[in-house]
């Protein structure tokens, strides 16, 4: 039995579950209250009905009272993600759902709606804040909105991620690679941008990209930028320049960069010599 356990425990540490996730990024607008531009915020999730489902994110102090739209359909949630009263509408805001209710309980398959308010002033009634509204579908499918403004909550970007959606050899919204996804990457023709991989195929975001080489290393084939003889043994006379004429076939130089030419010339007196030896009685 103890050893049944472990095995299961190291199995789910190799293999992470997946679940269905949803993330969102929103940039708030002003709404001309007085306290702006520091205001409250509060986005929570609406089933097809109507029904309050859950908050996943609210950004307020002593204020909150004045989040009147989510109040009436929470009941001041006592459980939400909470964040300070905002100061500015500089930078957006991000926020991400499991897709499971206030008890905890997965929600089913179905269209649900995003709810957004948002107040700089002594707000009595809904109608006097920002009310944003964006729907999505949680299904076997992923999918992406982006570039979206309703109610004063401009570019929004709506990402779902399906936990069923990964591994099913199509490639679908959200996803670098579905049954293709790479497991090494292919040397690089630079040695100063080696090929990396990031992701994993079990989440379907696995990706090769080139990482510049930035620190001085013996034998690595690359002379990075910056770098000369007395730091980095695969520099030349000039030293690094991160694609100077230090590189040669992918790599740098560890001599003169005219010593390709030189090699050459002597390989060609080589040959001259031999011919004119071959052709004396």
């Amino acid at each position: 039995m103890r050893f049944a356990l472990v095995a299961l425990m190291l199995f789910g540490l190799g293999h992470p579950v997946l679940a269905d996730n949803l993330s969102i990024t929103v940039t708030t607008t002003p709404n001309g209250g007085p306290y702006a531009p520091k205001h409250v915020t509060a986005i929570w999730i609406e089933d097809a009905n109507g029904t309050f489902v859950k908050t996943i994110g609210r950004w307020a102090g002593a204020r909150i009272s004045h989040l009147v739209a989510w109040i009436a359909k929470s009941g001041q949630d006592a459980d939400a993600v909470s964040g300070a009263t905002i100061a500015n509408h500089t930078n957006p805001l991000m926020v991400t759902w499991d897709l499971k209710n206030r008890a905890g309980t997965i929600v089913p398959d179905g269209t649900y709606t995003i709810r957004m308010e948002l107040a700089d002033s002594n707000s009595t009634l809904a109608t006097q804040n920002h009310q944003g509204t964006f729907t999505f579908v949680k299904g076997a499918t992923g999918s992406v909105q982006s570039n979206l403004s309703n109610g004063g909550f401009i570019n929004t970007t709506i990402t779902f991620t399906s936990a069923a959606s990964c591994n099913n050899g199509v490639l679908d919204p959200g996803e670098a690679c579905d049954g293709n996804c790479p497991a090494t990457c292919a040397p690089s023709t630079d040695a100063c941008m080696p090929m990396v991989l990031s992701g994993a195929a079990a989440t379907c975001d696995a990706v090769c990209s080139p990482q510049p080489i930035t620190a001085c290393v013996n034998g690595d084939g690359c002379c990075a930028a910056g770098c000369t003889e007395a730091t980095d043994s695969d520099c030349g006379a000039g030293g690094g320049g991160g694609g100077t004429n230090n590189e040669v076939l992918g790599g740098c130089a560890t001599s003169s960069p005219d010593a390709p030419y030189a090699l050459l010339l002597v390989t060609i007196g080589l040959v001259f010599v031999v011919r004119r030896r071959a052709s004396c009685p």
